[in-house]
């Protein structure tokens, strides 16, 4: 698709609807997938809640910014946040924080397990965070690149016995020194709503992934410094998980070569503590060598799906019975 000079925000606003929507339209996808429901969320920002069957929550997809590349300006950048709501009957429910535990569980939330559309704006934007995801892509949209950014775990420590105070839910909590009030398992769980987002991305749009790298750096906990505000530091036990997947579309598959091209294939410079988990191309635009992929225990921690590439020749005819709901 060439640019047609829309501003990027209503660029990948339209780009997530069109993928959200066609994909809620086939039942055989949906199905393979685990994909129950979708629904854009009606509001100032573009957003969009996933309801995806074996996870721990519903998930919350937010697009926070879009702009141009100053270098290529046809190029456009979306940044997005992922956010879980935890179902109070999984593992991960109580590493969530004293508020965000309340906050699912209150009148604040409806029967889809999100917030009340006449009360979402009333929960911090700071809260149920798990990943940021951004999305890029070049001038005439054929190729895209899907980066997902996440710690292992999403740490709040708070070094001095603290009294919090959540006027929200009208509740105290007190904070022993050294307690930890949040530990969430954030790259175990934004990886799955990334994983169906590039399944459904490589159907709608028929690329597939030329390239994917996978990076592990050192990360990184929030330190309570009062009131309701947090300084990173540095933590030793800590990673912080990058994943980029690179797709191209047909005809443009052996840019997958170009690991040190110019455009959207090209990596910006990295820290030097940077570790390279995977970074291997596709030239001919298929999955090959997932074993060995798997050998280098990639999959514990970023499983590379066989779909990304599938997905992009798989010819499912629509039902027409789109799952999308209004929030």
């Amino acid at each position: 698709m060439a640019d047609t000079g829309i501003d990027c925000e209503s660029f990948f606003q339209n780009k997530i609807n069109g993928i959200l929507v066609t994909t809620s339209w086939v039942d055989e996808l949906k199905d393979l997938l685990g994909m129950e429901a979708v629904s854009q969320i009606w509001g100032e920002v573009p957003a969009w809640y996933m309801w995806l069957s074996e996870t721990h929550g519903a998930y919350r997809l937010e697009l926070a910014d879009a702009t141009t590349n100053e270098k290529n300006p046809g190029d456009k950048r979306g940044f997005f946040s992922i956010k879980c709501y935890p179902f109070d009957n999984t593992a991960v429910f109580n590493t969530f924080s004293y508020e965000e535990q309340v906050l699912s569980r209150s009148r604040f939330f409806d029967d889809t397990h999100t917030p009340r559309f006449e009360d979402k704006e009333k929960i911090a934007d700071s809260l149920f965070n798990v990943a940021a995801m951004e999305y890029r892509v070049n001038q005439d949209d054929t190729t895209a690149c899907f980066t997902l950014d996440s710690l292992d775990t999403l740490r709040c420590v708070y070094p001095v016995e603290t009294v919090q105070t959540f006027d929200l839910i009208g509740k105290r909590r007190r904070y022993r020194q050294g307690e930890i009030g949040r530990s969430v398992p954030g790259w175990q769980l934004g990886y799955p709503a990334f994983d169906r987002l590039l399944c459904m991305y490589a159907f709608y749009s028929k690329a597939r992934p030329v390239r994917v790298r996978i990076t592990c750096s050192p990360g990184f906990q929030y330190v309570h410094t009062g009131n309701h505000t947090f300084d990173c530091l540095d933590a030793p036990d800590i990673q912080r998980w990058t994943a980029s997947v690179f797709f191209a579309s047909p005809g443009r598959c052996d840019m997958g070569t170009h690991l040190n091209g110019t455009g959207i294939l090209a990596m910006e410079g990295e820290p030097d503590q940077v570790e390279i988990i995977l970074d291997r191309g596709f030239p001919c635009g298929h999955c090959h060598n997932i074993e060995k992929m798997e050998s280098l225990q990639v999959a514990e921690y970023a499983p590379i799906n066989p779909l990304w590439w599938s997905l992009a020749e798989t010819a499912y005819t629509s039902t027409l019975a789109s799952t999308c709901g209004c929030h």
